[in-house]
């Protein structure tokens, strides 16, 4: 196996190409920074060190973990948005946090001392280098009544079946 890349080796054009790749094995398939660098190298025959690998993610806001003080912040906004009668979905880097997780790392990361509840909630600083989203869930759609179905009805589509479009629905924030 040839050697790793130096720094001024690898153009950001390249790393360029590569992002998309990168991003779903990264983020999507979960894969570890190792497995990562074996995949690239094998299959792509790109050969970043792992140092270089980890800033292009850094630089490219792709993280799978939060800090105690970004989850506290998760936990404030979240708390607030309820209090509103919001429901909250978090997404980090893109990728959408199960609820369970959520809950998880609230309860580990976000608990209160009896002297911080008896001085009241201060709101966490926001966090500065983090690709976080806290938003409300998309509605739900019915296939029947989608934008598709009444499109392809009031243009007299004869034949149409909503299996079909039901790759094309998307959600509308």
């Amino acid at each position: 196996m040839p050697p790793r890349a130096r720094k001024s080796d690898i153009k950001d054009e390249e790393w360029e190409r590569f992002q998309p790749d990168i991003r779903r094995m990264y983020l999507t398939e979960d894969k570890s920074l190792k497995d990562l660098l074996t995949v690239l190298s094998v299959s792509y025959g790109f050969r970043p060190s792992k140092a270089q690998l980890e800033w292009k993610l850094t630089q490219w806001r792709m993280t799978k973990k939060m800090t105690t003080s970004e989850w506290r912040y998760v936990h404030h906004r979240i708390r607030n948005r309820r209090a509103a009668g919001k429901e909250s979905r978090v997404y980090l880097s893109g990728i959408r946090l199960r609820d369970e997780t959520v809950e998880k790392a609230r309860i580990r990361h976000c608990y209160e001392t009896a002297l911080e509840k008896s001085m009241g909630v201060v709101a966490p600083p926001s966090p500065t280098d983090l690709s976080l989203i806290i938003r409300s869930p998309s509605p739900h759609r019915d296939p029947e009544t989608s934008t598709f179905r009444c499109l392809a009805e009031s243009a007299n589509i004869s034949g149409f079946q909503a299996k079909s479009f039901s790759c094309l629905q998307l959600d509308v924030l």
